[in-house]
């Protein structure tokens, strides 16, 4: 009872200073009609008795930066060579390279840029799945170059979870890959499109950075088997075109494959298709703002059959064929 009055005391405060600086900042811009603000109390208080009380400082000091960044940037949004974006997203599902990794889940992101070096931090806030069993938080920070339809960038990603003593994860751990151990992950990504007329697109991905690893059985010396944890050196490829339709109408289609044992294939095999994606979006211009609704169709061929294709709720995290609808408004 003490840690969850800790929790909502700290959430309050938390609140209060987001929506001060969200009014500041978006008003500046004059988007009056704009509140974001009003998702925050649903959040914390559909969320936040779930959180350990470390995490909810931790998390509520990324909200802050971000909206210090975005209130920061309107002073510069008359220099030509910097530019920034926000946008938040809510989904009916977090699903990810042919992974379900949530249910029910709000979503932002801040970028800023400055010739061509940009700097993102995105946010996931929301259920494990939609039986709401678990909280499922997650912050990622990203830096990197783009110019030219070439993007070269790494990215940190932070997951608000448990070692397996209890204790919560520190959100810079490199020492920590052992699987299931919870910590954080980094990765180094090369993504290249050619152009708007021929919108096809390819990414790699590489995971050089915390927690990813498997067991693997070693024999001594003297016969005996132990076992030792190895890096994996999670890698992942997707091919991707969209095709402009009618009216702002746009088709989004994905093929993601690993070429070695991963994270996507749970540490099994080796090369793998691992996510067939379509995403159907239609976006909408409201003055400075930009709303899209979204459908997204996902299917892991790996090993997929009829058992696994739709599975319970309380095991979608190892569902093949995922569907998530939502929709987003950006600046």
């Amino acid at each position: 009872m003490q840690r969850y009055k800790k929790i909502c005391t700290y959430a309050r405060k938390i609140y209060f200073f987001t929506v001060s600086f969200s009014l500041s900042t978006f008003y500046a811009f004059n988007l009056h009609f704009v509140q974001f603000d009003l998702l925050l109390p649903v959040f914390f208080r559909t969320f936040a008795p779930k959180m350990d009380h470390n995490h909810m400082k931790h998390f509520g000091k990324y909200i802050i930066f971000a909206l210090l960044v975005l209130h920061t940037t309107s002073m510069q949004a008359d220099n030509q060579h910097f530019d920034w974006s926000a946008s938040a997203t809510i989904t009916s599902n977090y699903i990810w390279r042919g992974l379900n990794c949530g249910g029910l889940s709000l979503q932002a992101d801040a970028q800023v840029s400055y010739y061509g070096f940009f700097a993102n931090m995105w946010w996931n806030v929301g259920a494990s799945d939609w039986a709401f069993s678990q909280f499922n938080p997650e912050v990622d920070v990203t830096i990197g170059f783009s110019r030219w339809g070439l993007s070269v960038y790494y990215i940190h990603m932070y997951y608000f979870d448990h070692y397996t003593d209890g204790t919560p994860t520190k959100f810079f751990d490199p020492k920590n890959y052992a699987p299931g151990g919870g910590g954080t992950t980094g990765e180094w990504r090369v993504s290249y499109r050619i152009s708007d007329r021929i919108p096809l697109s390819i990414l790699v991905g590489c995971r050089t950075f915390g927690r990813d690893g498997y067991e693997v059985a070693v024999q001594g010396e003297n016969g005996e088997v132990t076992t030792e944890l190895k890096r994996a050196y999670s890698s992942y490829i997707e091919l991707g075109y969209d095709i402009d339709l009618h009216q702002n109408w746009q088709l989004n289609l994905r093929v993601g494959m690993t070429p070695a044992k991963s994270l996507y294939t749970g540490y099994q095999g080796n090369f793998a298709i691992c996510h067939l994606g379509a995403n159907l979006n239609k976006t909408w211009q409201l003055d400075k703002l930009n709303m899209t609704a979204f459908a997204h169709v996902m299917l892991n061929p790996w090993k997929v059959n009829k058992d696994n294709l739709i599975l319970p709720i309380a095991q979608a995290g190892d569902q093949k064929l995922n569907l998530a609808v939502g929709c987003s408004v950006s600046l």
